[in-house]
């Protein structure tokens, strides 16, 4: 790695755990102050693009195209939603009430900063898309390999589910019960859960920004720095846990209040599992754009089989019987590291699509 590599890795590092760890600390003090704190959350998401932006403008020297509207409009929504999650710390607003339809109430600040959040998404979207070959290759975010990202994506799809039933089924029989399986059939009869499963692709327009904002910063950026040190499959494990570390004040303040070190651990559970399958599918399609659906699919279809329940991301309850549980059923996407492509030998950062300018 030269020195504009290590530049480079530092101003990831120091944005998207920096910035993060900066931040935490305001997160604790609205936890002390039970403030609802999505909006701290949300942006979160967003540092780790902003990393590899700022990293790729302060190195570059040769002038080589960059989608800088897409860029800018990344950095600047970033900073905005930012400045909401601040704001309400110090400016309390009352909830707003959705009605039943729209999930209840919802707090004030958490809703604000979605219009950033929309805007700049939709915006972003439309720089990325006419900022022209040169630009989106030297930027990473060309459209490559379409049918295998399509098959991949319903792969993700029918794993995912499948992971989900499989763990309702072994937790009833567990529990020598159908509870959790009555639960799911229920949430089947209720028409939100369609509706939220239909909105879903257009959701995707208005929120892919937080997606793109964690997945250009791990697997563009650092998957392919973690494996050509380490090799393809340490790599992506490696990947896996700086992935789970980076979430651990969410796991810790917004996830749950009472189970946070189970929380944790199956937060490593989670980033290990998807995160292999992420990495294989990134690596077979070089299609940033994959992982990114992959990753909104992941966070959104809990809503849906929640039937339109976006509460059910905070103030969980993790037991520690439930941890095996959700290792053994993580296997489908575990079993991925045994691929051939991870099978490879370390390649250069040229080959791996890493930019080196």
């Amino acid at each position: 790695m030269d020195s504009v590599e290590k530049k480079k890795l530092w101003i990831f590092v120091a944005i998207a755990y920096g910035v993060t760890a900066i931040m935490s600390i305001f997160m604790y003090i609205g936890l002390r102050k039970e403030i609802d704190i999505t909006a701290f959350v949300n942006v979160q998401m967003m540092y780790p693009a902003c990393g590899v932006i700022i990293g790729k403008l302060v190195s570059r020297k040769d002038g080589g195209k960059l989608p800088m509207g897409g860029y800018i409009t990344t950095l600047v929504t970033t900073v905005i939603m930012m400045i909401c999650a601040l704001m309400s710390l110090f400016i309390r607003l009352d909830p707003i009430d959705m009605g039943e339809a729209g999930g209840g109430q919802i707090d004030a600040w958490n809703l604000i900063s979605q219009f950033p959040l929309m805007i700049g998404g939709v915006v972003a979207y439309v720089f990325f898309w006419v900022c022209g070959k040169e630009a989106s290759e030297n930027a990473g975010i060309r459209r490559k390999n379409i049918k295998m990202s399509i098959i991949l994506i319903a792969v993700f799809l029918m794993l995912y589910l499948g992971r989900t039933f499989s763990s309702i089924f072994l937790s009833d029989l567990i529990n020598g019960d159908s509870a959790n399986w009555d639960a799911m059939k229920e949430v089947f009869t209720k028409p939100v859960t369609y509706i939220t499963a239909i909105s879903l692709p257009i959701n995707f327009f208005f929120a892919f920004i937080a997606f793109f904002g964690e997945e250009y910063g791990w697997r563009y950026y650092l998957q392919p720095v973690m494996q050509s040190k380490f090799g393809k499959r340490l790599g992506v494990i490696i990947l896996g846990l700086v992935w789970a570390v980076w979430h651990i004040n969410i796991d810790f303040m917004f996830y749950t209040k009472d189970t946070q070190i189970q929380m944790f651990v199956g937060q490593i559970i989670t980033c290990l599992s998807i995160g292999i399958f992420f990495g294989y599918a990134y690596m077979k399609t070089q299609n940033i754009w994959v992982p990114v659906i992959m990753h909104f699919l992941n966070n959104n279809l809990i809503a849906v089989l929640a039937a339109g329940d976006t509460s059910v991301l905070s103030n969980q309850s993790v037991s520690w019987i439930e941890i095996p549980l959700h290792l053994l059923t993580s296997l489908l996407f575990i079993a991925f590291i045994f691929a051939p492509v991870y099978g490879k030998k370390k390649t250069s950062k040229a080959e791996d699509g890493i930019e080196v300018r």
